[in-house]
């Protein structure tokens, strides 16, 4: 018998990563990540691209665990871009008919620190840190016109605005096919305490909470002005905007 379904729907940079390893120690999860992002073009290379229905019966294959997670990263400029002819709604409907009812959508309010994210780990390769790594001391510089998100490049007043855009996008094709969800955020689930977010979803799947190790942590801490080299720019591109709180340190 098929585990369980569960999707976790989000723009990356948001703790999800976190949040999956505490969730990968449950004993009741299989968890197998974002099973789609190997297959962007620039990590597929000259492989043909599977069917959605065969990447996700591969990555189920062989599983016990009562309950299978993978992560599905929900922009158009990402892993819905491998199939662009598919909505959200029609791909939220064929992982349903594979027996993925459980969803999560997680976000991150602060678009600025998720894009500060996004740019130290394209630029360095490490997009997650452990316990007991050391802080990056450099400062990352954001460009203001052309920034590579998968399949597209914006400007960065542009990209605060999508990742705004897709995540309501994605909550209204959940609400459509009439399943219960369950939405979490950086800042009110994982910044201070990642086990907010895991007894979170414990409790969705109605699970008993076991005692997982929080072997991740924070790449990016500290103040903007000091994370971000060009920080005297970024501010005057976004203070005339609705984005201007997001300076705020």
């Amino acid at each position: 018998m098929a585990p369980f379904g569960v999707v976790n729907w989000h723009i990356g940079r948001c703790g999800s990563s976190v949040l999956g390893s505490l969730l990968a120690q449950h004993s009741a999860v299989a968890y197998s990540n974002e099973i789609f992002s190997p297959y962007m073009p620039r990590r597929r290379g000259e492989r043909p691209l599977p069917d959605l229905e065969e990447v996700v019966r591969e990555a189920r294959s062989q599983l016990r665990q009562r309950f299978h997670l993978f992560e599905v990263k929900h922009l158009h400029a990402q892993n819905l871009g491998l199939y662009p002819g598919r909505s959200r709604e029609e791909w939220l409907k064929q992982l349903i008919a594979l027996g993925y009812e459980r969803h999560l959508l997680m976000s991150r309010r602060n678009g600025l620190r998720r894009m500060l994210s996004h740019v130290r780990a394209a630029g360095t390769g490490v997009y997650v840190a452990s316990i007991g790594d050391a802080s990056p001391t450099d400062a990352v510089t954001i460009p203001l016109d052309f920034i590579v998100h998968g399949f597209q490049s914006r400007s960065l007043l542009e990209w605060l605005e999508e990742y705004e855009r897709g995540h309501q996008q994605m909550a209204a094709a959940l609400d459509h096919v009439g399943l219960p969800w369950l939405e979490l955020s950086y800042e009110d689930h994982i910044e201070t305490s990642p086990m907010q977010a895991y007894a979170e979803v414990c409790r969705y799947l109605e699970i008993d909470s076991e005692t997982p190790e929080l072997r991740q942590r924070k790449i990016n801490r500290g103040r903007l002005s000091a994370l971000i080299s060009n920080f005297d720019a970024v501010q005057a591109a976004l203070a005339p905007t609705r984005f201007a709180w997001m300076l705020e340190d």
